[in-house]
């Protein structure tokens, strides 16, 4: 019996470990998505709301017909000069990897779009749980300061594993 409640404590400790070190999907702009926002600020704000850590992912809901999100310097940024990104997404939703600490610029290429708030400055912490890796299913960043990925990830998917293993901790405590 006493080994039971050892082995679930063990399990849970473990279990709470596991789900500290998940990463976190960001839908940028909330359930706005990505889009010309109504104050040129909004996504500023939307940005300060969280705190980004390496091994999150954004993710960019947006009409494709009409916008796409491109990852480019600060000051290509801050002139919203959509003439050198590093990685141009235009299929909905893109999901862009936040593999490293440091500062992250987005901004629509579509004329205008940029000068009238659809622009995003991120900064990226450290990872609090260690270093990270890519999430599962993320393609190679495109250069050695981004990482884009084309095609959704499956960030998380260890959660349902860690729900389960939580559950049959439980399980087994209340059995013993």
């Amino acid at each position: 019996m006493a080994n039971a409640k050892i082995t679930a404590c063990v399990l849970a400790v473990t279990v709470a470990f596991l789900l500290g070190t998940e990463a976190t999907n960001y839908t940028v702009g909330g359930s706005g998505g990505w889009k010309v926002p109504s104050s040129t600020g909004a996504y500023s704000d939307w940005a300060s709301q969280h705190a980004f850590e390496a091994g999150d992912v954004l993710v960019f809901d947006f009409d494709s017909s009409t916008n796409d999100v491109a990852d480019v310097t600060k000051e290509d940024y801050d002139a919203c000069n959509t003439g050198a990104p590093f990685t141009v997404l235009s299929t909905s939703p893109a999901y862009y990897s936040l593999d490293t600490a440091g500062d992250y610029y987005f901004l629509c290429t579509t004329t205008g779009h940029c000068s009238q708030g659809q622009k995003l400055a991120i900064t990226v912490a450290k990872s609090l749980s260690g270093p990270t890796s890519s999430p599962p299913g993320s393609l190679p960043p495109p250069s050695p300061t981004t990482g884009a990925t084309a095609s959704p990830t499956s960030v998380g998917s260890s959660l349902g594993v860690a729900q389960l293993v939580l559950f049959m901790s439980i399980a087994m405590s209340s059995l013993c």
